[in-house]
């Protein structure tokens, strides 16, 4: 498989800027609830269809299986991110909240006279969770289930729910799909085997320090290759939306900005911001720390090298690539 490069600038960032160590992390893992859309896709040329409409090749997905990937426009840029299950005849599609409906048109849209495929609404109806701590392992093992099996590339089978793990910035995760109607019991029993529901402001922050990247990031505004996601572009698959946009930033080398995380003293808005030595970043997220904001942004690619970013007016961030 052909990716795109990705360059990392980890080397760059100033040996001063302090990420979330292990001892910030829950000791066995916090229970964190990914807003979402469903969609299901149901006939015999799904899997075909999908390749079409997707940057990564869905062809040779087997039952269980789990696959990520994007949807994208002609322009390259994000429509939907989603996280795909096969189970049995039927493809569920995990995306964006509230991208939805406009990802089940775009699909409808480009079934062909003669392929026999379903697009089916699903919204409402399986909740994501994320475990993410130091020891996730620790808790699904109180339920039972042996965390060998819980892998990345497929879905494991707990009763109503499905587990697969995820890497994140290096630390280990866990996605869970549960059906709405049992997610306030399976959280229980998460909680009886040492995991914690955080608040609002405590889920921000882990997302933001571990660079969990959502609908904020992963949207119309940006590339895949802004968001130091070209895993998940596959040049070599065959023809999908954005394709040759993707193939011609690829031929050019390296991107022009990407994905950080910003520190400061003081609170920063979400949006774009001009800097006063040219250019602008995009901030999509911030939250509260001990020491004033944290915060994730777009942004260009110099900055990383330079290590810090003069925001105007006396506001100066770090910055650290993720």
């Amino acid at each position: 498989m052909r990716t795109l490069t990705r360059i990392d600038h980890a080397d760059a960032v100033s040996p001063s800027v302090e990420r979330m160590s292990r001892t910030d992390l829950h000791g066995i893992a916090e229970v964190m609830t990914l807003p979402c859309s469903v969609s299901v896709l149901k006939g015999r040329s799904s899997l075909e269809h999908l390749n079409r409409s997707l940057t990564v090749d869905t062809t040779g997905m087997l039952d269980k299986g789990r696959l990520d990937g994007f949807l994208c426009n002609a322009n390259g840029r994000i429509l939907d991110r989603l996280m795909m299950c096969m189970l049995d005849d039927e493809m569920v599609l995990v995306g964006n909240i509230a991208a939805g409906k406009a990802t089940r048109e775009i699909l409808i849209r480009g079934v062909s006279w003669d392929e026999e495929i379903t697009v089916m609404d699903g919204d409402g109806a399986i909740a994501h969770l994320r475990l993410v701590g130091d020891a996730p392992n620790r808790c699904i093992a109180g339920l039972g289930i042996d965390p060998d099996e819980v892998v990345g590339d497929r879905w494991t089978e707990y009763g109503t729910v499905l587990l697969s793990r995820v890497g994140v910035q290096g630390v280990d995760a866990i996605d869970l799909l549960v059906p709405t109607s049992d997610c306030a019991g399976f959280i229980a029993l998460l909680e009886e085997n040492g995991a914690v529901v955080p608040d609002a402001g405590r889920s921000e922050l882990v997302r933001i320090e571990l660079g969990m990247l959502d609908h904020r990031e992963m949207n119309e505004g940006f590339l895949p290759m802004d968001l130091g996601l070209e895993k998940l572009v596959d040049l070599a698959k065959g023809c999908y939306p954005g394709q040759e946009v993707h193939a011609r930033l690829d031929s050019r080398g390296n991107p022009t900005r990407c994905i950080a995380r910003l520190r400061l003293a003081s609170e920063i808005e979400v949006g774009r911001i001009k800097l006063p030595r040219g250019g602008s970043l995009v901030v999509t997220a911030s939250a509260s720390t001990p020491q004033g904001t944290v915060a994730l942004a777009v942004v260009p690619l110099r900055l990383i090298e330079d290590g810090t970013v003069d925001l105007g007016g006396g506001l100066v961030a770090e910055v650290q690539s993720l």
